[in-house]
């Protein structure tokens, strides 16, 4: 449990940056691209390759599409309660999402040793640090007030160690089988979201640009560095 809040204080030190330095729309965009760098480092680099491994190619699918389809549920259900509401809430949705994503690679990974738990915490901190950013950003574009914006924030929590709870609970005693396609199932969470809201919102504002995509490149090469120095 202690592991899982890694990921919520990254997220909440780009929140409280935000907050607390004069960025721009640019930088907002530009923080949005790199965290669905990050997020697509995490699937691609930490999970599927471990999954490959073990899980046969229909496995890897069906996993990958449960992930994917409880994403869309959530999100039908938030856009009718909203009457088809805020994109704002669809952006919280899917960090939330990767942070509950976070919490179950934490529990998961240390259902196995103590160790890999370890390393997988510390590796998720920096894809939680821009995503805090634009995310905050994202509420102060929409008008939320500062006190509101901040405990939206602090509600990241909830998802993060409520993730790693379960995961360990759950996976624990389980077969290395079952843990990597409930992981399978996390990275299809993790694209729908990204796919569908963070990298909408960030292609819709004015200040979309090729630096925002090299923004995307650099986020993926820097998790890919700091995966492979952790081992």
């Amino acid at each position: 449990m202690l592991l899982s809040l890694l990921p919520f204080v990254g997220n909440f030190a780009g929140a409280v940056a935000a907050e607390a330095l004069p960025l721009s729309a640019a930088w907002r965009n530009r923080a949005l691209h790199a965290a669905v760098g990050i997020v697509f480092a995490v699937v691609a680099i930490e999970i599927m390759p471990e999954a490959l491994e073990v899980l046969s190619g229909w496995q890897i699918a069906v996993a990958f599409l449960v992930g994917g389809g409880v994403y869309l549920i959530a999100q039908a259900l938030i856009e009718r309660a909203s009457g088809g509401g805020s994109r704002m809430w669809m952006i919280y949705l899917a960090v939330a999402t990767d942070l509950f994503g976070d919490g179950l690679l934490i529990g998961s990974g240390t259902a196995v040793t103590a160790s890999l738990g370890f390393v997988l915490a510390v590796g998720q901190v920096m894809a939680d640090i821009p995503e805090g950013a634009a995310t905050l950003l994202t509420f102060k574009a929409n008008g939320v007030s500062k006190r509101n914006r901040l405990l939206l924030s602090v509600s990241f929590i909830v998802p993060v160690t409520l993730g790693a709870a379960l995961s360990y609970v759950a996976l624990r005693d389980q077969s290395e089988s079952a843990q990597l396609a409930a992981l399978v199932a996390t990275a299809g969470l993790f694209a729908v979201a990204v796919f569908e809201d963070m990298i909408t919102e960030a292609h819709e504002a004015a200040d979309d640009s090729a630096i925002s995509s090299a923004f995307l490149l650099l986020g993926f090469a820097a998790f890919a560095l700091v995966s492979t120095g952790l081992g």
